[in-house]
């Protein structure tokens, strides 16, 4: 092997060996971010109820409650994204429609009608940024002197929604927008370490091919 030879084998070994680590560093440093990223995007799962689910009720609750894993995403107060609807055995709703977000719960009231089985469809916005929704049933059996409820054939709407809806448009793509941030982040680091190892092997095929210097020729001679 000449000297030249040599020589670009040394130079071959040495951009091979930063390759290799700039790879294995964009590799540890996309896993940590991700990882990261990771809890940050699990949506909030329901952990109780009032009432129960597939429980039976025999008297009325103050209020009809989900509670969460996590805190749950309510920008501004506004409630946007968030619906609690409690459908009775003749397909009306019992709901007054106001909601009240508090930490990782979720509450309303409601006016039940006649026994029977009712289903309680919510939706919430988890702490990720996403709307999750889901429903469950339970009987009720009035007490003694109930006056059953009338219902209403469609949603209630709470009568200070209004007042806020503005707001609500105005916040709902921000709630999604905040919780997207860590997988963007991550995705946009990703990206740069894509570039990063391309241009590292762009350099080394730019080493492999470069003609030897002249004085090498001289040498040999």
């Amino acid at each position: 092997m000449t000297e030249r030879d040599a020589r670009r084998a040394r130079a071959g070994r040495r951009a091979w060996r930063l390759v290799a680590g700039t790879a294995a560093a964009v590799a540890v440093a996309g896993g940590s971010v991700l990882g990261l990223a990771g809890p940050a995007s699990a949506h909030n799962y329901m952990v109780a109820s009032t009432p129960k689910v597939d429980g039976t009720l025999t008297s009325l609750p103050d209020a009809f409650e989900i509670t969460t894993n996590d805190k749950l995403l309510d920008i501004g107060g506004s409630d946007a994204g968030f619906a609690y609807r409690i459908v009775g055995p003749d397909g009306k709703y019992y709901e007054d429609g106001c909601l009240d977000v508090d930490g990782p719960s979720m509450t309303t009231k409601a006016a039940l009608g006649d026994s029977g089985k009712y289903t309680v469809e919510w939706q919430i916005v988890s702490a990720d940024g996403h709307t999750v929704s889901d429903e469950y049933a339970f009987t009720w059996d009035t007490p003694a002197g109930f006056t059953p409820a009338k219902g209403a054939a469609k949603p209630p709407v709470c009568a200070t929604a209004g007042s806020d809806a503005s707001a609500s448009a105005d916040t709902t793509g921000t709630a999604s927008g905040n919780g997207d941030s860590a997988a963007s982040d991550a995705l946009w680091i990703g990206a740069g370490g894509v570039v990063l190892v391309g241009v590292v092997v762009a350099v080394l095929l730019l080493l492999r091919r470069r003609p030897a210097p002249a004085a090498d020729d001289t040498d040999e001679d």
